[in-house]
């Protein structure tokens, strides 16, 4: 089943607004924007990009949810990373016209809006803050990554964990006593993020929700305790 062009019922400008690569931008730059974005849905399980293959559109996502999937060699696909409404996607190979470093699959009914690399990259050319904004973005994306790498490293399992729900909740404005991500990543994500089981990741889980420092539910995670979520980091 190929993704389908129906408009998002949602204003596509509000969501916009709240997409860093478009942050300062003035209102009628949002609406010229949202026009030269191509509505499309995706169902459950449906592909937006495939690994590998030479596609150079990027992806802003309007609701719903998408994971990022990285083929290893021996042909394991491991989750590399969540993106949620709000967020954007193959801009890299819009810029440098190199093939998909990620298969970007739908994990719940999606809309997105699409731009071609030519728009883009005449958007970068007429308007220096989202260039700026661009460059920003992918400056952070590489210090996290940097980061990440470092925590795999150095090190366990509990402290990956944790490491990694306060990183999330610093990307979501969280970073507080009685923060929230909701929807949290599940075990699976967060074990592949981290390097780690899912067995692993779930008994750190199950320890700091019964020492109180989070409470969990359904794809939710409350930070009780932040101190304590910091602690042996």
């Amino acid at each position: 089943m190929r993704p389908s062009n129906r408009k998002p019922a949602i204003p596509v400008e509000t969501v916009l607004a709240k997409v860093s690569l478009l942050a300062g931008l003035d209102p009628q730059d949002l609406r010229r924007f949202a026009n030269d974005l191509d509505p499309m849905t995706v169902n459950t399980g449906q592909t937006v990009v495939e690994q590998g293959e030479t596609s150079t559109e990027m992806y802003v996502v309007y609701s719903g949810r998408l994971v990022g999937l990285l083929l290893s060699p021996n042909g394991k696909e491991v989750a590399f990373t969540e993106i949620t409404a709000g967020r954007y996607f193959g801009e890299l190979a819009a810029l440098d016209n190199r093939p998909r470093s990620l298969t970007i699959s739908a994990a719940e009914p999606t809309m997105l809006g699409r731009m071609s690399a030519d728009k883009l990259l005449t958007w970068m050319a007429e308007v220096p803050r989202l260039a700026r904004n661009l460059a920003i973005d992918l400056a952070e994306r590489n210090r996290a990554l940097t980061e990440r790498v470092f925590g795999l490293v150095v090190h366990d399992v509990d402290k990956r964990v944790r490491a990694f729900l306060l990183q999330q909740a610093q990307l979501e404005h969280q970073l507080k006593p009685g923060g929230v991500l909701d929807p949290c990543p599940t075990h699976d994500v967060i074990a592949n993020y981290i390097g780690a089981t899912r067995e692993a990741v779930s008994r750190v889980m199950a320890r700091l929700a019964a020492t109180g420092v989070i409470e969990t539910g359904r794809r939710r995670l409350e930070i009780s305790d932040i101190d304590r979520l910091f602690e042996g980091l």
